[in-house]
């Protein structure tokens, strides 16, 4: 069996060719979050400029990983964002901020998520990071799965009651 055939998917680094891509799926992922939370979220135009796009390429402490398929189809993207604990309150913490994370829908179930935390998590550590952290919203119930069964855990709830 081939390594082709084996592993049917892999991991790079975002290039800048992958502008219209990455901007097609967090688009997907916007309109997911419009669609269950409109009070919240409201349909917009342009979610990442080519320029922020760029400014993150550049940026050391941005981790930009694509998953492909063997045919170089697009299956998903992880953009995290290597930070520190900025309160005086909090204990002083290096960790990785997850700001996107997205497998697409036919390419789910099949490995690709963890593929993706597994690189970005290597990158991470290897940067000297001691977690990693992400916003999860609660109506994504099938996210949340995902994230526990990768081994997070429940940091904080934060509520709301609208008036």
């Amino acid at each position: 069996m081939s390594q082709e055939q084996s592993q049917p998917f892999h991991i790079e680094r975002a290039v800048s060719s992958d502008y219209s891509v990455i901007c097609r799926l967090i688009t997907e992922e916007h309109a997911m979050h419009v669609t269950a939370r409109p009070d919240i979220f409201q349909p917009c135009g342009t979610l990442l400029t080519k320029e922020e796009y760029e400014a993150m390429q550049k940026d050391d402490t941005y981790f930009l990983y694509m998953a492909r398929t063997s045919g170089g189809e697009t299956a998903g993207l992880c953009f995290a964002k290597l930070t520190e604990t900025a309160s005086p309150l909090l204990c002083k913490k290096k960790f990785l901020y997850i700001e996107d994370f997205i497998v697409s829908e036919p390419f789910r179930r099949r490995g690709i998520g963890r593929m993706l935390y597994a690189k970005i998590k290597e990158a991470a550590v290897l940067s000297g990071a001691e977690g990693a952290e992400l916003t999860v919203w609660n109506f994504n119930e099938s996210a949340a799965a995902f994230y526990r069964a990768l081994g997070m855990k429940v940091q904080f709830v934060h509520m709301e009651e609208n008036f």
